[in-house]
């Protein structure tokens, strides 16, 4: 199995350490899974995770992990990404074992033009990518999809992708993976068929509950509750200046 081989760097947790790890061109990391004792807080050389991240596999490339006490095996976890910097920031990784299956996602590539595009129709790509399962040597890097037999109406479910030899799809198989609808001018009765037949996102729960994911929705709720709130704040700052110029009237009368 082909792996990256990257040194693991002792780190003291925490932000200033962190920080002084970034410094010194490292990245921080914290490496947990039930091969290990504890977790592990350290930094790997940041330049080699990135060329990593970059590979064909991308963000699930198998890692040789070098720590100070064993060589372990990892995939990336969750990726911290510096929103204003666009970069990586930290990243957490899971400990594998080479003869386990693992739940990873997969990228879906949609090649050709339907013929329901030929004809006027869209061809809706739902799932950008999809939970699989497989041991760490048989993660593949993507799956292939031709949609050039495909008529208006005609549905390429998760069932129907072709997975690679000891790779299974980790959710219901009755999840649509790409649609080709009739695009402009079908009725409002067609439109809400094809939208609650297969609407962007269907079946991310369930792959999420499958990966343990549930930080990146609690970020979601965080995120919609921030919007929320800044909302409110305008709301707020409208209404004094509403105030401010009710104020400014009632002068304006009392000196006529």
């Amino acid at each position: 199995m082909e792996t990256v081989t990257l040194k693991v760097f002792p780190r003291t947790p925490g932000k200033r350490y962190g920080n002084e790890a970034r410094a010194k061109g490292l990245l921080p990391v914290n490496i947990y899974g039930k091969a290990l004792e504890k977790n592990i807080t350290g930094s790997v050389e940041r330049g080699k995770m990135i060329k990593a991240l970059l590979s064909p596999k991308g963000r699930n490339v198998v890692l040789t992990l070098e720590t100070p006490d064993k060589k372990v095996l990892a995939i990336p976890q969750q990726i911290d990404i510096d929103p204003i910097k666009n970069a990586v920031r930290h990243i957490d990784l899971l400990v594998i074992a080479e003869n386990e299956p693992v739940t990873v996602f997969i990228p879906v590539i949609r090649e050709g033009r339907s013929q329901g595009e030929i004809l006027g129709g869209r061809t809706l790509l739902v799932l950008r990518e999809v939970p699989v399962r497989c041991l760490p040597a048989n993660i593949p890097e993507k799956i292939v999809v031709d949609v050039t037999p495909y008529d208006i109406g005609g549905r390429v479910m998760l069932k129907d992708l072709a997975y690679p030899e000891g790779v299974t799809p980790a959710m219901r198989e009755n999840v649509p993976v790409i649609v080709v609808n009739k695009g402009r001018g079908q009725t409002a009765e067609e439109e809400a068929a094809a939208a609650g037949e297969a609407k962007p996102g269907e079946g991310e729960g369930e792959a999420k509950a499958a990966e343990g994911t549930e930080g990146v929705d609690k970020k979601g709720a965080k995120g919609a509750d921030k919007k929320g709130d800044k909302a409110d704040k305008k709301g707020d700052k409208v209404d004094k200046k509403g105030d401010k110029v009710d104020k400014k009237a009632e002068k304006a009368d009392k000196k006529k």
